[in-house]
């Protein structure tokens, strides 16, 4: 399955470049750390054995930003079940608690910063966390808690995780706000038969583009689908290939007066993406809700959605802007669609 570029370079049909993103996300070999645009971070590490587990670390941005960590199998196990090495994790009980959301796994969480810091200097130089009989890799975890620490300003000081010092609290810089990103609701209708034509005139206006892109003439059960965008300009998604369990599409912004299409390509940036890595060009999934005037898009890397991207974006009577997007590149962890974000805004 093909699943849509997402590119760093922003779109004319979204407005000129800006600043650098401040949503980051990056990978430790077995670990990964994606950090949103107000700096919320979440580590996370997990094996790919019969039993799926993870260990999961989030914590948001400030100098009192809440933090959790998060001890989890699809199996049940015992606290005297966690090993580190072969040895024995030995956790203070009465600062962990043990979940009942989901009555097939087991799931042990705490907020409390010493246990969470002592817990990271026991599993910073190991090599496997075991959870009863899951396993959970620890190559990258060092790394992946400095890039936390270091992200969030917290390097060197009292409420770091791998790199404490003796920098106060207070040092730890305040977080970016979250943007208001305006929904705006599209009245404006397509006209009697004007969806028909304006999914015609893509399709022979764009050959090129459709050829380049090794679109299938037929695939799969999707049909394409225009929208309204105001009284001058439509969108428009033309089906290009169908997988096993979903379906991409390339999108256009149409001219309603007959003049000619143009390809859709939106932002979605962050920190150590590849220039391919940070724009969408295929629509996974694609949808557009003219009741917020946002269009969507969802990627699953694998049929179990255990990893894969998420994205919306905003019209505003000239242009999409990003609104939300989650990203998750490594396929593993318990639950599907369960991917970090890495953009959030106010509607």
């Amino acid at each position: 399955m093909r699943i849509p570029s997402i590119i760093l370079a922003l779109s004319a049909a979204t407005g000129s470049a800006t600043a650098a993103p401040v949503q980051s996300y990056d990978d430790y070999r077995s670990w990964l750390v994606a950090c949103d645009n107000t700096l919320s971070c979440v580590a996370k590490g997990f094996g790919e054995g019969a039993i799926r587990a993870e260990l999961k670390i989030e914590r948001e941005g400030g100098a009192n930003g809440a933090l959790i960590a998060t001890m989890a199998s699809e199996a049940a196990f015992a606290p005297g079940d966690i090993m580190v090495d072969g040895k024995p994790l030995r956790l203070d009980m009465s600062v962990w608690e043990r979940s009942t959301e989901d009555p097939d796994a087991t799931i042990l969480t705490t907020d409390d910063l010493p246990a969470i810091q002592a817990l990271v200097a026991r599993l910073r130089a190991a090599n496997m966390l075991k959870l009863g009989g899951a396993e959970v890799p620890l190559d990258g975890f060092s790394a992946a808690m400095l890039r936390m620490d270091d992200r969030q300003g917290r390097v060197d000081g009292t409420t770091a995780l791998i790199r404490r010092g003796a920098k106060p609290v207070g040092a730890v810089p305040a977080p970016p706000t979250v943007p208001t990103i305006a929904a705006r609701p599209v009245t404006v209708i397509l006209s009697a038969g004007e969806t028909d034509t304006l999914i015609a005139r893509v399709r022979t206006e764009q050959r090129a583009v459709f050829e380049k892109e090794e679109c299938e003439e037929q695939p799969g059960a999707m049909a394409a689908e225009a929208f309204a965008l105001d009284a001058r300009q439509a969108l428009a998604f033309i089906p290009c290939i169908m997988g096993a369990y979903q379906g991409s599409s390339l999108a256009f912004i149409v001219p309603r007066d007959g003049k000619p299409a143009r390809q859709l390509i939106l932002s979605a940036p962050y920190l150590g993406a590849s220039a391919e890595d940070a724009r969408v060009a295929w629509f996974t999934e694609a949808g557009f809700d003219a009741d917020s005037g946002t269009l969507s898009t969802a990627a699953r890397g694998r049929g179990m959605a255990d990893c894969g991207m998420s994205a919306s974006w905003n019209w505003d009577g000239t242009a999409f802007h990003l609104s939300s997007m989650s990203l998750q590149q490594n396929c593993g962890g318990l639950y599907p669609g369960d991917w970090p974000t890495l953009f959030r805004s106010v509607q």
